[in-house]
């Protein structure tokens, strides 16, 4: 099979190139796709696992590498797979436990770095902010309405540096943008929050397409630049669309957050960035950072050297804003 990069010369990305010690390829996914989204293909190879050693102390994984569960607290809960994606390869996942209780869900997408290589230390407790705010990962979160039992979460790049993301096979979504396609990737996968187990799933591959403003696919015969333009699926949520549409730099180092002039009443004003689901209304004391709902501020003083999330100066209190 001849992958995007294969096909067309002007392609920017590390294809296939890659050595992989991947055992004889065969056939991981054979149902047949349905419903609206991009064209998909059953991938050639040796399906994803999570790695064995790269996770966060709270992750334990099946026999096979397939199932993640995260114990105790809601975080330390960070999964790298033990292969690098291919871009348009389709990193699927079932969310197999859900837990109420928690603010927040899972967190996913992509790292530059291979997880053979990171030590215990490089893994933090979050995917947001603390990998994101590193050169090299790019991560968001799964809107919390979606993350139900048994949604089985598909997403991957494209070329052009852009994460997609569909659930039960419905259409894409725009994720993220200015992912760094020249090198291998990685998935990066937060067992985060009310997520409490999930599985790794047979890849497809998706065709490169288009989105128009409508939602509905068109492919592009040679994925020009032209499909830069994208239209944020007009059905999606209100909090789906600030996701899509206010992507985190992560090769910028971290500064005092800048929000939004004033916006009109029953607009949120920003997202928490921990749960990236609240909004935000609480100011950290000492530092004055502004960057937490309330709820995840509460929970984050409680914890022992509770620090803040953009400067790392200790948290003294957390004080909630009211907006007329």
């Amino acid at each position: 099979m001849l992958y995007p990069q294969q096909q067309q010369s002007n392609c920017i990305g590390w294809g296939p190139s890659f050595s992989d010690p991947s055992p004889p390829a065969r056939l991981l996914a054979t149902r047949p796709c349905c419903g609206p989204g991009p064209e998909r293909r059953p991938v050639l190879g040796e399906a994803p696992r999570f790695h064995a050693q790269a996770k966060g102390k709270n992750v334990r994984l099946d026999g096979h590498s397939r199932r993640a569960t995260r114990r105790n607290s809601f975080c330390n809960g960070v999964t790298f797979t033990q292969r690098p994606i291919r871009l348009y390869e389709q990193v699927r996942l079932r969310l197999v436990a859900v837990r109420p209780g928690w603010s927040g869900a899972l967190r996913f997408g992509f790292t530059a770095h291979d997880p053979s290589l990171m030590s215990a230390q490089d893994i933090p407790k979050y995917a947001c902010p603390d990998l994101v705010t590193r050169p090299g990962y790019w991560a968001k979160a799964l809107p919390e309405n979606l993350a139900l039992r048994d949604t089985v979460l598909a997403y991957w790049a494209d070329r052009h540096g852009r994460v997609f993301y569909s659930v039960n096979d419905g259409e894409p979504v725009l994720f993220h943008c200015g992912v760094a396609v020249g090198g291998p990737l990685w998935a990066l996968i937060d067992v985060y929050g009310i997520t409490d187990e999930v599985q790794l799933l047979g890849t497809l591959q998706s065709s490169p397409a288009t989105t128009t403003p409508s939602g509905s696919l068109s492919g592009s015969q040679d994925d020009s630049d032209s499909d830069m333009t994208f239209s944020v699926n007009q059905s999606s949520s209100a909090s789906e669309s600030s996701l899509v549409t206010a992507p985190s730099s992560p090769l910028s180092p971290p500064v005092s957050p800048v929000f939004s002039p004033p916006e009109p009443a029953g607009i949120k004003n920003g997202e928490c960035t921990v749960c990236f689901d609240g909004e935000v209304d609480t100011v950290i004391y000492t530092c004055g950072h502004m960057c937490l709902c309330h709820s995840c501020g509460l929970r984050l003083k409680r914890q022992a050297r509770a620090c803040c999330p953009i400067c790392r100066r200790p948290i003294k209190d957390v004080i909630k804003i009211y907006r007329p």
